[in-house]
């Protein structure tokens, strides 16, 4: 029994301080350079084109960088 509440706890542990996928907005379809964690952010008022959102993971693998407005 002590061995089975030792492993919910750690299972508890490691599955609560595990990042969870975050959404963030671009602007495109394409040329997009920076994402944004707000759609309301100030680096996305130029945009001409519509906002995505997509995952944080996502917009880094198309090589994209936090908007230096929100460092």
């Amino acid at each position: 029994m002590k061995k089975a509440a030792l492993l919910f706890c750690l299972y508890f542990t490691i599955t609560a301080f595990c990042s969870k996928d975050v959404t963030v907005y671009i602007c495109g379809p394409q040329g997009a350079k920076k994402y944004h964690y707000s759609e309301d952010c100030r680096g996305l008022r130029a945009c001409k084109h519509e906002v995505f959102k997509v995952t944080k993971s996502k917009a880094e693998s198309y090589g994209l960088t936090l908007c230096g407005w929100e460092d």
